[in-house]
């Protein structure tokens, strides 16, 4: 972690990121945060090194966001979304000790980082999982309702990048992309459709070329996200048009199956 640059939510550092990754990758989630958790516990005791406060609170809270199912993190949402484990007394109990012990003002590399002021305002953000560890009430928040009065606010994003980093933007694969998903954010049908699914965003990740791609789809508390891979790759001459509506379409079905909407509206009767 940056010291300089202090993160805002507890899945924000690398250290977390990874934490979480390398669980989502394990058959028994439950099984390896148990183990994940002991470990912190038994090395950190005297003085709770840089990394490990941070990938520990991160198990910390996506336990508590299963035990409440509160979560202030879009991304918790989206990662307990996809993956299904059962909260035991065992791991219950590691996890109140792990909170506290990434969580104490001293004796810890990532409360130093902070400083006084901005470790009190992090604290602060991390109690709705204090409270969940502890089985102590809170109020649970307003059900989300998404606005889309406004006709100019996009409620659909994609993303396209390669195993070189994002496409380049004047390509005609992402130009023709980005027609599309301008067309698809303008449609009333589309927004019609899209409206069903009791969210504000939908986000597609699709990446271009050879090689293995883990395909993920999610539903968080106010976005929904599908991460997808093709074998092609975005150079494909004449092909290219046809090529951007069939993966996009893919992307989008997925995103469809997952929460359940209606059958895809017709490309052809809002695109240019």
């Amino acid at each position: 972690m940056d010291s300089r640059t202090p993160f805002e939510g507890p899945f924000d550092s690398d250290e977390a990121a990874d934490a979480v990754a390398d669980l989502e990758a394990e058959d028994d989630v439950a099984a390896a945060m148990t183990q994940e958790l002991t470990a912190f516990l038994q090395h950190n005791r005297d003085y709770v090194e840089e990394g490990a406060g941070e990938s520990a609170l991160a198990i910390c809270c996506l336990v508590a966001a299963r035990i409440s199912g509160i979560a202030p993190d879009e991304a918790a949402h989206h990662w307990l979304d996809r993956n299904p484990f059962t909260v035991d007394g065992e791991l219950r109990d590691l996890a109140v000790a792990a909170f506290a012990l990434a969580t104490r003002p001293r004796e810890n590399f990532l409360a130093e980082c902070y400083g006084p002021g901005p470790w009190e305002v992090f604290t602060a953000y991390l109690e709705p999982y204090r409270l969940a560890l502890h089985g102590e009430p809170q109020e649970l928040p307003e059900p989300f309702v998404p606005d889309h009065t406004d006709p100019r606010r996009a409620w659909l994003q994609v993303c396209w990048s390669t195993d070189r980093g994002s496409l380049p933007h004047d390509c005609a694969y992402q130009r023709r992309s980005d027609q599309l998903v301008q067309a698809v954010n303008d449609s009333r049908l589309w927004r019609a459709w899209w409206q069903s699914s009791g969210l504000q965003e939908a986000m597609l990740f699709g990446h271009l070329g050879p090689g293995s791609y883990t395909e993920q789809t999610s539903r968080g508390r106010t976005t929904a996200e599908a991460w997808f891979g093709f074998e092609h790759t975005h150079d494909l001459g004449a092909a290219t048009p046809g090529q951007v509506v069939a993966d996009l379409r893919t992307g989008l079905s997925r995103l469809a199956d997952h929460l359940r909407l209606d059958p895809l509206p017709g490309f052809g009767e809002s695109t240019p």
